[in-house]
């Protein structure tokens, strides 16, 4: 017997259920709560992807930062920005 083949992503995202999630973690925790559980969640992410996934989660969330924030962060400390990515990909070539 086969078995189909196992996958992680949804055919169909229920966005019904994450947009619901999202309001209760926006309305039951506090800054710094979110904080803490979006740093969990990136970490254990981190933990299923390869090395160029993980680069690319980076540069979304990067993009997804600077796009929310009145100031983009790369305006404020250019320098900030290349000791982050530098620690995280290890001084490898950026992707």
């Amino acid at each position: 017997m086969t078995q189909p083949p196992r996958t992680t992503e949804s055919i169909n995202p229920n966005y019904g259920a994450i947009r619901e999630i999202m309001h209760q973690i926006r309305d039951r925790l506090t800054v710094p709560d979110r904080a803490k559980l979006a740093v969990g969640l990136v970490g254990h992410l981190a933990t299923l992807m390869n090395p160029r996934q993980l680069a690319k989660l980076m540069r979304q969330l990067r993009e997804e930062a600077e796009r929310v924030q009145d100031v983009p962060p790369r305006r404020q400390r250019a320098d900030v920005e290349r000791k982050v990515e530098d620690r995280l990909l290890g001084g490898k070539d950026r992707a």
